[in-house]
C-alpha cells in the first residue's frame, strides 16, 4: 500500500498539472479574443491603458503614418498632430441611451442574408484619420455581417497609400478573416459623388454602407440599423451622428432631436424635432434629409434608384437629391438614435473644388451652384422658381444637352416608380418647409428700374458701441453679394437673409430708414411693418411710400399715383399684390 502512494500522488500532480495547462489555454483564448477584431488576431506594440481609457497603438502604426505627405496646419481642416498620436483606436464615450441595450431586442436577419459592403470614398485624408475609420469599423462590427471593406482613393496626392495599408492590414491579420479588402484609386478626381457609385457599383453584399473617411464606429452601431432595414426592404437608415471636434478630437453626444433637412437655396441644416405625447428620444424617427455622407440602404434598391445621381460633379448636393429621390419614389429615410458613429464636421472644405465651367465665380460655387440647378430642375416641379429667386446665379450654368432629351434618366426613373410630385414631399415629409414658403408674401432681389436695394457694409459702418449700421442703397442687381429680401406675410416685416429688418427710426423727423434686427416686441416691429400696394411698399406707421428721388438714396415720401421711383419688384411675388 505505501508504494502505491508515490504513484496516487504522481498522478495528482499529473492532474493538477493538466488542469493548469487547461486553464492557461483558455486564459490565453479569452485574453486573444478580447485583443482581437472580431476574432482576427492584432498585433499592438507599447500598450498604454492610463486613465481608464485604451489608447493601444496597432502594430506597423507608427511606420505607416510615417509617410504621411507634409501639409500645412490648415490643409486636413483637423488637428493632423494629435491625430497622429491618439493611435488607431480608442476609447469612446458611450453615447446611445441605456434603454438601447437593457429594453430593446433587434430582430436581425441571418448573416448569410445580410451580408454589409462598406464603401468609403476620400480624397487626400491623412494616414491616421483614415486607418482610425477603418479599425475603428472593423473593431466594432461583428463579423459575420461585415463582408467588405471598399476604398476608393479619389486621385489622393499620398499616391502610395493604398499600397502601405494592403501591407499593413496583411500584418494585422494573422489569420485570414472572412472580410474582403477592396482598393481603387481613381487616375484623375473624379469626385465623392462619381467615387462611391463606383464603389457601389463594385460591391457584392447585400446592404451598402456609405461612411465617410473621418468617422469613428461606436459599439453596437449595427443592429439598430439592420433591425430596421430588416422591416422594410426600401428604408435607408442613418446612425446619428456624434460629433467629433476637429481641433481636440473629442468625441461628444449628438442630438437625438435634430433632423436632416434644407432651405429652398438647397442647403442642408438641422431641424429641430417634435416628439409626439408617447414618442421617446430614442426611437428611430423619420427625417426629410441626412447629413454628414453616412447612410445605409440595401444594395438592390439604391441600384434601382440608379444610385447618386451621375450628373452631379465633384462634392455637394448628392444627399440632398437622394433624400429627395428616395421620399418622392417611395422610399423612406430613419435616423436611429441607437445606431452612434463619430463623425468630423469640419469648418470648411479641406479641399479644391476643379474648374468645372466658364464662370465667374469661384470653383466651389459653380459647383454647387450646378447641383443644386440639377436637383431643382429634376425634382422641386414649380417650386424650383423657390432656388432661382435665391440664387439667380444658376440660371446661368450650362447643363448637359441631354437634360433637353426626353430619355432624360431622371424623367425615365419618375415614370417607372411612378415617384410624387414635390408637392407630396412638402405636404407629407417636411412640412417646415412648406411653412417656410407659406409664410412669405414676397422674396428675392427688390428692383427699382435697373438697380436693386442693397444693405450694404462699409469700411466706416461702426459707431461708438461697436455696432454694425448697414445703410441701405440701389446697386447693381448684378453684385455677387446682392441682397436678397423676405416679405413676412403676418408681420409684414422686409427682412434681409440675416434677419435684420428696415425699419424706420423712431421720432425721426423727417421719418428716417433703419436696417436693425428683427424684433419680436410688439412695439419696435410695428415700426418694421410693411403694407404691400401694387409695386409700392408703404410704411405701416407713417402711411409713406418707399422712394427714389436721386441716383441710388432711398427715402420715405408721400405716395404717388404711379410714380416710377416708388415702385419695387420682387423677383418673386408669392401673395397676390393689392
Amino acid at each position: 500500500m505505501s508504494g502505491c502512494m508515490p504513484l496516487q500522488r504522481l498522478h495528482l500532480c499529473m492532474i493538477c498539472a493538466l488542469c493548469f495547462v487547461v486553464c492557461q489555454f483558455v486564459f490565453l483564448l479569452v485574453l486573444l479574443q478580447r485583443e482581437t477584431f472580431t476574432g482576427r488576431l492584432l498585433l499592438f506594440d507599447g500598450g498604454d491603458h492610463g486613465k481608464g481609457k485604451d489608447e493601444r497603438r496597432l502594430f506597423g502604426w507608427r511606420e505607416f503614418i510615417s509617410h504621411t505627405p507634409e501639409q500645412s496646419a490648415a490643409f486636413y481642416q483637423y488637428n493632423l498632430q494629435l491625430s497622429d498620436r491618439v493611435g488607431a483606436v480608442r476609447w469612446l464615450p458611450r453615447t446611445r441611451h441605456e434603454s438601447c441595450d437593457s429594453q430593446r431586442t433587434y430582430s436581425l436577419p441571418h448573416a448569410s442574408r445580410a451580408k454589409v459592403s462598406v464603401v468609403i470614398s476620400f480624397h487626400n485624408e491623412a494616414r491616421s484619420m483614415l486607418l482610425r475609420t477603418i479599425i475603428s469599423l472593423i473593431s466594432r462590427t461583428p463579423e459575420d455581417y461585415l463582408h467588405e471593406l471598399i476604398l476608393i482613393d479619389d486621385a489622393s496626392q499620398d499616391v502610395s497609400l493604398l499600397d502601405d495599408l494592403k501591407k499593413l492590414m496583411a500584418k494585422v491579420y494573422a489569420t485570414r478573416g472572412r472580410l474582403t479588402l477592396i482598393c481603387l484609386r481613381n487616375v484623375r478626381r473624379q469626385g465623392l459623388i462619381w467615387s462611391r457609385n463606383r464603389g457601389a457599383e463594385a460591391a457584392t453584399g447585400h446592404f451598402l454602407l456609405f461612411l465617410d473617411s473621418h468617422c469613428e464606429v461606436n459599439e453596437a452601431w449595427l443592429e439598430p440599423l439592420l433591425d430596421r432595414l430588416a422591416l422594410n426592404a426600401t428604408l435607408a437608415v442613418s446612425p446619428l451622428l456624434d460629433p467629433i471636434d476637429p481641433t481636440t478630437l473629442r468625441y461628444s453626444k449628438g442630438n437625438e432631436l435634430l433632423k436632416g433637412g434644407f432651405d429652398w437655396s438647397l442647403h442642408f441644416h438641422w431641424l429641430k424635432r417634435e416628439l409626439s405625447a408617447k414618442e421617446a428620444p430614442e426611437q428611430p424617427y423619420p427625417s426629410p434629409a441626412f447629413a454628414g455622407g453616412v447612410l445605409m440602404i440595401s444594395r438592390d434598391w439604391f441600384l434601382k434608384l440608379r444610385g447618386f445621381n451621375s450628373r452631379l460633379k465633384i462634392w455637394g448636393g448628392e444627399s440632398i437629391e437622394l433624400a429627395i429621390k428616395l421620399w418622392l419614389c417611395g422610399g423612406q429615410i430613419e435616423i436611429v438614435p441607437c445606431s452612434r458613429i463619430g463623425h468630423i464636421f469640419r469648418p470648411r472644405h479641406a479641399f479644391d473644388f476643379p474648374p468645372q465651367f466658364d464662370h465667374e465665380s469661384s470653383a466651389a460655387l459653380a459647383t454647387y451652384l450646378h447641383n443644386s440647378k440639377i436637383i431643382a430642375e429634376s425634382w422641386l416641379d414649380e417650386y424650383k422658381n423657390m432656388f432661382y429667386v435665391l440664387k439667380p446665379a444658376a440660371r446661368q450654368i450650362p447643363l448637359l444637352p441631354t437634360d433637353q432629351e426626353e430619355d432624360h434618366p431622371t424623367r425615365q426613373l419618375k415614370l417607372e416608380l411612378q415617384c410624387h410630385r414635390f408637392d407630396w414631399y412638402l405636404r407629407h415629409v417636411s412640412p417646415e418647409l412648406k411653412a417656410h414658403f407659406n409664410e412669405l408674401a414676397a422674396m428675392g432681389t427688390l428692383k427699382n428700374g435697373h438697380r436693386c436695394l442693397h444693405a450694404r457694409r462699409t469700411d466706416t459702418d461702426m459707431d461708438t458701441d461697436s455696432e454694425v449700421k448697414l445703410p441701405v442703397i440701389l446697386d447693381s442687381c448684378y453684385l455677387n453679394d446682392i441682397t436678397h429680401w423676405r416679405l413676412l406675410r403676418q408681420s409684414g416685416q422686409l427682412s434681409t437673409a440675416t434677419e435684420r429688418c428696415l425699419g424706420v427710426e423712431e421720432n425721426s423727423q423727417p421719418p428716417r430708414l433703419t436696417l436693425n434686427a428683427c424684433s419680436r416686441h410688439k412695439t419696435r416691429k410695428k415700426a418694421q411693418r410693411w403694407l404691400r400696394r401694387g409695386t409700392q411698399l408703404v410704411h405701416n406707421e407713417t402711411h409713406l411710400c418707399l422712394d427714389n428721388p436721386l441716383k441710388n438714396q432711398l427715402v420715405l415720401s408721400p405716395c404717388r399715383s404711379l410714380a416710377a421711383s416708388q415702385s419695387f419688384q420682387f423677383a418673386l411675388e408669392i401673395e397676390k399684390q393689392t
